[in-house]
């Protein structure tokens, strides 16, 4: 954090002037450092007592849940690896009495917790351990003794300014997985134990701690009484038998076994079907029905292209199985899932849905989801209001959808603003490749958008999109909302518009209110929420025709400034403080930035025609007065505008840059007047916040809120952060359309 960019590395100083030159550098090196990453599936070991919270994504390791009938002086240990998309600074934030390792170094000793751990409630029950992360596998080993209170410990792993959020889709993302190669990218903490308090067992624990008991080794206690890591794989669930009773019980209708095979054109093979019960096999295009009981052999054709086999076998009470294999003419079994992997025991042989139910007729004979269509973005219904998703042929044990990294396809505010950047660069400059980015970003969080919901009800905190959830503030709405239009503007998939309604209803009547509708968060107000709500309910309100939307647009930019505005300096405070009826009296610079886009937003999409867009015009011109008379001799602006001992801050500057340009396009500024000005600033953005390979400095991380502005002062700043990058990128890309239009200063 607060990298300092040198002015020999500036990409003034290396000669680049134009805008379309400073999109082309933001943006290659914005994706170099936010790749396009790919869903993967994995299968995941459902543990009650050791997963992640859901929403902040805390660890919760219960060892008093796994191991019930332990004695006070036990000893346990845990271990995982924290697989992270990238070598960062980080910090383990713990509560509880623990040992602990990261990549063989001891971090933490603590013994001070004398309460459960479910009654820790408060920050300061937490020790802040600094850490380093080094990108791809690390390994983080924890040994608890049971004492009267507890056993065992909260944790997340977190970026240094949010020490309360398991880091995950924004600066750094990191996602435990259990400690061995046989169960390499599943998700979870693997535990072994109890060492009792009255065995001589420091030995045993001294292998451990070296990290010599493997996930194949057994520790000896006494004759009789072994301990191995848990949990693990039941072996015999990864071959061509699936145990249906084993994964499902026998609670009656069907099931289905989902395989691959990747074939030859032309050439033949076989697949040996044995079942509990009669079945139906549907592959490459043919349906086959398979008697009860005895060996069948179905031949099968190869395509040249990969053959889906789907087999589906009512239930046959507690003895529910198949057994089955593709073969080739040879002998040798090639189906398999392919891009389900477990661990080194290589591609799973088969995955199931189920069990399918019907209140009448027989299940083999009526046609179920997966019959229509095989995917993996939601659950399939089950018959009686039930879902399921896919799952290994083991007891619980499931497959998750994964996406290990941060910004493509994260559902958060800043990355969702980075994004709009990188999608008005790429139209201004006609780069289809960073569109189409910027379009699959946005439609895979739709596509899972019903996942996430069926994902937490079942382990707790969904692995995709968590901060969609419940869309519990204006954060989780507005300018994810806006990509979401944008991208149904472009793509016009109508997949995108129950999302989109989805998050309307959130924002129209979901979100705290003051009495004349105004949005707050119980006890502040934000200035950054007039943008987190007004630009995608304008833009609601072009998509739909519905009025209401307008005039809440209206309604909200009233009930901000009759709270917010500062008179005298024609600026905004960032806060208000309802019990006290107050606003802070401070003009962050950021907060200040998103009233300004905010009201281009409003001007640009909502008719003129209503007599409240006059006045918002009129507020927009104030308001431009005011931010040109806090411009710093260098061309930028401060982190408090009204405090020059405060640093010059790259994200305001863009945003002030941003909103004057635009007014100067639409003609609702004086050009003669505004372009010394922005020309000033797009300079300065060259000299100060941007270097030659397209890094973006001086970005205030995200921000709190105090009364005090030595609290602004000393927020941190983040090189590349989201806050920033996108919004330059959207500046140039104003800059490159800069005419110059007589001023309409009067409706």
């Amino acid at each position: 954090m607060n990298e300092v960019l040198k002015k020999e590395d500036s990409a003034y100083a290396g000669g680049f002037r134009k805008p379309e030159e400073a999109i082309r550098l933001i943006s290659e090196r914005m994706l170099t450092h936010r790749p396009r990453v790919e869903l993967s599936l994995h299968p995941y070991f459902k543990q009650e007592h050791m997963a992640l919270r859901p929403i902040s994504q805390m660890a919760e390791l219960n060892l008093d849940g796994v191991y019930p009938q332990a004695q006070t002086g036990d000893v346990a240990y845990i271990r995982t690896w924290p697989m992270a998309d990238r070598d960062s600074e980080a910090v383990l934030t713990i509560a509880g009495n623990a040992k602990i390792w990261m990549n063989g170094e001891e971090i933490y000793a603590g013994e001070d917790l004398q309460k459960p751990l479910s009654d820790v409630k408060e920050e300061y029950e937490y020790t802040i351990v600094d850490v380093s992360m080094r990108k791809g596998k690390n390994d983080l080993l924890i040994r608890c003794t049971k004492n009267e209170h507890s056993w065992g410990l909260l944790l997340y792993i977190a970026y240094p300014r949010y020490p309360f959020r398991w880091t995950r889709d924004y600066l750094l993302s990191v996602r435990p997985t259990l400690p061995f190669d046989e169960m390499k990218g599943m998700e979870g903490f693997a535990h072994i134990g109890p060492l009792p308090a009255d065995f001589d067992t420091r030995r045993l624990e001294e292998t451990i701690e070296r990290n010599e008991v493997g996930y194949r080794d057994v520790l000896q206690l006494s004759p009789g009484k072994t301990l191995r890591w848990m949990p693990r794989w039941d072996e015999k669930c990864l071959g061509s038998r699936v145990d249906f009773t084993e994964t499902f019980g026998s609670s009656g209708g069907c099931a289905y076994a989902l395989s691959y095979v990747q074939s030859r054109e032309g050439e033949n093979y076989i697949l040996q079907l044995t079942a509990s019960g009669s079945s139906r096999v549907f592959a490459a295009g043919k349906i086959f029905e398979v008697p009860s009981g005895r060996k069948t052999e179905l031949p099968i054709v190869g395509t040249g292209k990969e053959i889906e086999i789907l087999i589906k076998l009512p239930c046959t009470g507690s003895d529910w199985w198949m057994d089955g294999a593709v073969r080739t003419k040879d002998g040798k079994e090639i189906n398999s899932v392919p891009f389900v992997q477990a661990g080194n025991n290589g591609a799973a042989r088969w995955i199931l849905t189920g069990p399918y139910v019907t209140g009448t007729g027989n299940p083999l004979l009526i046609p179920f989801a997966p019959e229509y269509e095989i995917q993996f973005r939601h659950p399939y219904p089950l018959g009686g209001y039930q879902k399921a998703f896919w799952r290994m042929p083991q007891r619980e044990t499931y497959i998750r959808p994964y996406r290990d990294g941060i910004f493509f396809g994260q559902w958060f505010y800043a990355v969702q603003v980075g994004l709009h950047g990188l999608m008005h660069a790429a139209k201004a400059t006609g780069n289809r490749e960073h569109l189409t980015y910027f379009v699959d970003s946005i439609q895979t969080m739709a596509d899972y958008f019903e996942y996430k919901d069926w994902d937490k009800e079942q382990f707790g905190d969904p692995t995709l999109i968590p901060r969609a959830w419940g869309l519990p503030d204006l954060d989780a709405c507005g300018t994810i909302g806006v990509s979401l239009i944008e991208t149904y503007e472009i793509t016009g998939n109508q997949r995108l518009l129950p999302v989109i309604h989805a998050i309307g209803d959130a924002v129209m009547n979901h979100i705290p209110r003051f009495p004349d509708g105004t949005y707050f968060r119980v006890k502040t107000m934000w200035a950054d929420d007039l943008y987190m709500s007004c630009p995608f309910l304008a833009r609601l309100f072009r998509l739909t025709g519905d009025k209401t939307y307008e005039e809440q647009v209206h309604l909200q930019v009233e009930g901000f400034r009759k709270r917010l505005w500062i008179e005298k300096e024609q600026i905004f405070s960032h806060i208000y403080f309802p019990e006290e009826e107050q606003m802070s009296g401070i003009p962050w610079g950021r907060g200040n930035g998103w009233i300004a886009v905010t009201l281009t937003e409003i001007l640009t999409l909502l008719p003129k025609e209503n007599p409240h867009w006059c006045e918002e015009l009129r507020l927009y011109q104030r308001f431009m007065q005011g931010i040109l008379a806090c411009q710093d001799s260098s061309g930028m602006w401060h982190q408090v505008l009204n405090r020059p001992d405060t640093y010059q801050e790259t994200s305001c500057t863009a945003m002030f840059l941003l909103s004057i340009a635009r007014g100067i396009n639409h003609g609702w500024l004086d050009a003669e007047r505004y372009l010394p000005c922005i020309r000033k600033a797009w300079t300065a953005i060259l000299q100060y916040s941007v270097d030659a390979v397209g890094d973006v400095y001086g970005v205030c991380l995200g921000s709190g809120c105090a009364k005090d502005a030595e609290y602004y002062k000393q927020l941190p700043t983040k090189k590349n952060d989201d806050h920033g990058t996108g919004i330059v990128m959207m500046a140039a890309a104003e800059m490159m359309k800069i005419t110059i239009k007589k001023c309409s200063r009067t409706c």
